[in-house]
């Protein structure tokens, strides 16, 4: 992606400085390609898909012109980029005003931070660089010299983040600037996109294809979880980081990133093969005589939703949500039940296919109805297994001839006790307006 570069700069000293301030962010790093290049300006994170490694490209050149505590904040800016998913399922469009609201979130946190640092190396000096977006303040030059008053006039942004207050989260301080943007639009303007850019490059999570952004995510959350521990294990492990920012990061990885897991791997269980002759493939026991066999694979799975009045259009959204990350990989059938299930409400969802979803019933609840759908003796062999995606209300259902599992909506719990599988929307979900 980026050219590599020679370069005098030792990154590591600053490396080893925050593996004695900052755990965390040292735990992060160790985890962290570091790729020096003059191909951009200043820095920026990005997955490698010839590496599969999340990878820190750095300018020398810029990183040369810093101050020690101005690389510990350029750094710092970074990492938190990965930690609050700003790159992944978080970016929103227009990218270029989401790139601007993350930095105003980050920097205002990073500043917040630093006022309150008992470390004299990062308090004493400015903690970022004078041209970094900061909310409150109106931006100066790249060159950090300040901007004109012609300059200022037709500045429409800087003149907006100047007015803006500290200590948001990213999706405000977008909404902010993108409303802000859009009444430019239709004032006959050409809106703030271009207006300012951020302190680092994010162009590269835009030309992510969508099949991996997903696993990039994961292998994020992986580093991140390992920063945690890292942290936990010491007296001072996450440094300056506030408590609420450290415990929301806490809450991300511990169980937040496992009931998708729990759930593709109750499905993954599922999965039949069926085989069939391939000249293209080598047979091991006669090889170049007899053709050798590949495998077809395909989950034979009823998922039963429930539909019934206690089951809110919010929840019934997100379980359709889910169904439909869900199904980017498998082909899975539907069942809509509340006190009834009829089976010719079964419907297939095809692999990456987008059907049409309804509601279709908003009685009471029977979990006994789709369980005799998949007991009826014609449906023998149908499905291997049976998800119930549902807010739990109901008693106890007859036992079911497959595998049978629960999916519970957030803040939701079966009013019986089971030993079946049962997953949590919300395990671990992190607290309204905890992100940055």
């Amino acid at each position: 992606m980026f050219t590599k570069c020679d370069t005098e700069f030792n990154m590591d000293t600053h490396l080893v400085d925050m593996l004695q301030d900052a755990p965390f962010f040292a735990e992060l790093s160790r985890h962290i390609h570091k790729c020096p290049t003059t191909d951009l300006p200043t820095a920026a994170v990005a997955y490698d898909e010839k590496l599969d490694e999340i990878v820190m490209y750095w300018n020398p050149n810029f990183f040369a012109s810093l101050s020690k505590t101005e690389v510990r904040g350029v750094l710092t800016h970074e990492f938190y980029h990965l930690v609050f998913n700003h790159l992944a399922s978080r970016r929103k469009k227009p990218a270029k005003l989401w790139n601007v609201a993350t930095d105003l979130a980050i920097n205002s946190l990073i500043l917040d931070a630093a006022k309150g640092s008992s470390s004299k190396r990062i308090s004493e000096d400015r903690p970022l660089p004078e041209f970094a977006l900061v909310p409150g303040v109106f931006p100066k030059h790249p060159e950090g010299r300040e901007f004109t008053d012609e300059e200022k006039a037709s500045m429409k942004l800087a003149a907006i983040i100047e007015k803006l207050p500290p200590m948001m989260a990213s999706e405000w301080y977008f909404n902010k600037i993108n409303e802000e943007s859009e009444k430019d639009k239709a004032e006959g303007g050409s809106g703030l996109e271009g207006e300012l850019g951020s302190m680092d490059d994010h162009d590269a999570w835009d030309s992510l294809p969508e099949k991996v952004r997903e696993y990039v995510e994961g292998k994020i959350k992986s580093i991140v979880d390992k920063a945690v521990k890292k942290a936990d294990s010491k007296a001072n492990g996450w440094g300056n980081v506030p408590a609420n920012i450290a415990d929301a990061i806490r809450r991300s990885v511990s169980n937040v990133i496992n009931w998708r897991n729990v759930l593709r791997q109750f499905v993954g269980q599922l999965i039949r093969g069926g085989r069939t002759s391939s000249i293209k493939r080598i047979n091991k026991r006669y090889p170049y005589i007899h053709p050798g066999t590949k495998r077809s694979y395909e989950a034979k799975l009823l998922i039963a939703i429930d539909q019934s009045g206690s089951v809110d259009d919010g929840m019934l959204a997100e379980f359709f949500a889910e169904l439909g990350s869900l199904t980017k990989k498998v082909t899975v059938d539907i069942l809509p039940f509340d006190c009834e299930a009829r089976e010719a409400d079964v419907f297939t969802w095809r692999k990456g296919a987008r059907p049409e979803l309804k509601r279709i019933r908003a009685g009471g609840t029977d979990f006994n109805a789709p369980t005799n759908v998949v007991n009826n003796p014609k449906n023998r062999g149908r499905w291997d297994g049976f998800l119930c995606l549902t807010d739990g209300e109901a008693p106890a259902p007859k036992p079911s001839r497959v595998k049978r599992g629960w999916v519970l909506g957030k803040g939701r719990k079966l009013m019986f006790g089971t030993t079946e599988l049962t997953i949590s929307m919300n395990d671990g979900a992190p607290a309204v307006g905890a992100w940055r």
